[in-house]
């Protein structure tokens, strides 16, 4: 039993006299490409078939490089290394900002000049007088704007004021003066009825050409953002690579230097996972004075003083809390505690609200007895609950032989401003 062979994609292929439009469509028939331009030719004689096929061919046929990248596209971002990915997106880009511009126009080209042939196949006069002379004005002005590099198309736009919404209507402006400046011209030559049908036929054709533009306009925009987001994908792996070159990597090499110190190297790596953690889950900045960030900052201080290991899990924001200090001395003091004494890990949740905030700070140490705390032990009596309670909050702990658990809480009046 044989194996059905797969075509070849449909695609502008090489080698190209003009827009490799004949060569990908023969390469897909399996024809020879000499039979298909000889045919393509033969066809443009029989009421200008051939020009119209191979217009509608080179907009929608798309090319070899553009089919590959949109094979990778769909192939997904890790199979590419990150330099491919970025030489690929500058390639794109330096290829598409010329070759890209000279296609559409010429495209642009040959369907105007078929649809005024079908036009005038179709009955319709058409003063070849009047219609040679501005196409050979446009073409004469294209040429010149394509000899241009991007970058002096650029300045010219921007010396010109189009990149901003007046001075894009002035070039506008400029533009229909020239335009009516070679009309007024070529109405010395040709009869006013003939120019003014000229012009509405020329105006029809436009909108026509337009219509059938369309459906390339809606492709064209659909690739530009497919590129858009693989340019995004890109940078956004440029960015990863970077920022892990400058904190992870530099990490791992000072913990190789301190492999003989355990202690030393349990905190650089809990330093490295603490900055690697709030860079991954990164939200918007906090405001200036808010109670739960600064409480991570408390945490991060005290792991590294202690040398243990402290979670802290934020919800809400909240800024302005009038007992914001005591809050924050009596937390750190909780936290301190637990690292001290109960040893292991320790958990630290803070809830900020519209009307207050809570932190529990929860350990999993042997416990102890409240009740049974020394009048002289100052830094549960005086430093938690009482600092708490002299600035219009409370603090309440819990203890067991699971471990410890403080519970502060501030309420927050609207208006109250922190001092």
């Amino acid at each position: 039993m044989t194996t059905a062979q797969t075509r070849p994609a449909l695609v502008r292929a090489e080698p190209r006299i003009l827009a490799g439009v004949c060569a990908g469509l023969a390469a897909h028939l399996g024809l020879s490409p000499r039979a298909v331009r000889l045919l393509m030719v033969a066809a443009v004689f029989a009421g200008g078939a051939g020009i119209v096929l191979y217009g509608w061919l080179w907009i929608f046929m798309p090319t070899l490089d553009d089919a590959a990248r949109e094979a990778e596209l769909r192939a997904g971002p890790g199979r590419t290394s990150l330099a491919e990915s970025l030489n690929r997106v500058v390639e794109s880009q330096r290829a598409g900002s010329g070759g890209a511009n000279r296609e559409i126009l010429a495209g642009a080209g040959l369907l105007l000049v078929a649809g005024l042939v079908a036009a005038q196949l179709l009955g319709l006069q058409i003063n070849w007088g009047v219609i040679w002379p501005v196409l050979i004005i446009v073409a004469g002005a294209v040429i010149t704007w394509m000899q241009l590099d991007s970058g002096g198309r650029e300045g010219l736009i921007r010396s010109a004021g189009a990149n901003r919404a007046a001075g894009l209507a002035r070039l506008v402006a400029g533009v229909a003066l020239v335009v009516l400046g070679l009309v007024l011209l070529l109405s010395g030559t040709v009869a006013w009825s003939a120019l003014l049908s000229g012009l509405l036929v020329g105006a029809v054709l436009l909108g026509g050409v337009a219509l059938v533009l369309l459906p390339w306009a809606l492709r064209f925009w659909r690739g530009y953002k497919v590129e858009r987001a693989s340019r995004i994908r890109a940078d956004e792996r440029a960015e990863i690579a970077a920022h892990l070159h400058d904190s992870v990597l530099q990490t791992l090499a000072l913990i190789q230097r301190r492999a003989g110190d355990p202690a030393r190297v349990m905190l650089l790596a809990r330093a490295q996972e603490r900055e690697l953690r709030q860079w991954l889950y990164r939200e918007a900045p906090a405001a200036e004075g808010d109670i739960a960030e600064a409480i991570r900052g408390e945490a991060a201080l005290v792991e590294e003083s202690h040398g243990a290991h402290i979670d802290v899990v934020t919800v809400g924001q909240l800024s302005g809390l009038a007992g914001h200090d005591a809050l924050l001395q009596a937390a750190r003091e909780a936290m301190v505690n637990a690292a001290k004494h109960a040893g292991g890990s320790v958990s630290v949740y803070v809830e900020a609200r519209g009307d207050g905030v809570e932190v529990f700070v929860r350990d999993h140490g042997p416990g102890f007895d409240v009740g049974a705390v020394a009048q002289d032990r100052l830094g549960v009596r005086e430093s938690i609950i009482g600092r708490m309670d002299r600035n219009g909050g409370s603090a309440s702990i819990g203890s067991s032989e699971d471990g410890t658990e403080v519970r502060l809480s501030m309420k927050h009046i609207q208006g109250e401003e922190h001092e």
